[in-house]
């Protein structure tokens, strides 16, 4: 697989760089020190953001969600992608495929975004749930 500097960002860490009570929340500040350092271009989907502002509103307030929402939005570093039915389908049978009760369909598009789209980097605080997928689908932790 080709070497790139895109990393795909899933929603924990977000939720940690945002919510200043999150358990992770000193490991996304300096995750995000080192994403200012290395400046790849940032992966998410829709579904992701979906995840994001949904969980900060239920843990951080609304206000919280909403802006960090309009702060994905409009941050041009990060590309939203689209979970069209050939992604949904694509997820569906990696879905199908994962054995660990701990990895939803939500990580799963995730394997399948960066399938479709050459991405080799996760960013995730989930690392112990997505190794056992590293080999298969040829990516690395960010």
């Amino acid at each position: 697989m080709e070497e790139n500097n895109n990393i795909f960002a899933d929603t924990n860490f977000f939720v940690a760089l945002y919510n200043l009570k999150d358990s992770q929340h000193k490991k996304a500040v300096l995750k995000r020190k080192q994403i200012q350092q290395a400046k790849p271009k940032i992966f998410i989907s829709n579904f992701v953001f979906l995840e994001v502002v949904t969980i900060l509103s239920q843990r951080a307030g609304k206000i919280l969600s909403l802006k960090v929402g309009k702060s994905i939005i409009q941050d041009q570093r990060i590309e939203i992608i689209q979970i069209d039915k050939e992604l949904n389908d694509l997820t569906w049978k990696i879905f199908q495929t994962i054995k660990r009760k701990n990895l939803s369909f939500v990580d799963a598009s995730i394997i399948a975004c960066m399938q479709v789209e050459g991405i080799n980097k996760l960013l995730t605080f989930d690392e112990e749930d997505f190794s056992n997928l590293r080999k298969k689908y040829r990516f690395s932790f960010f």
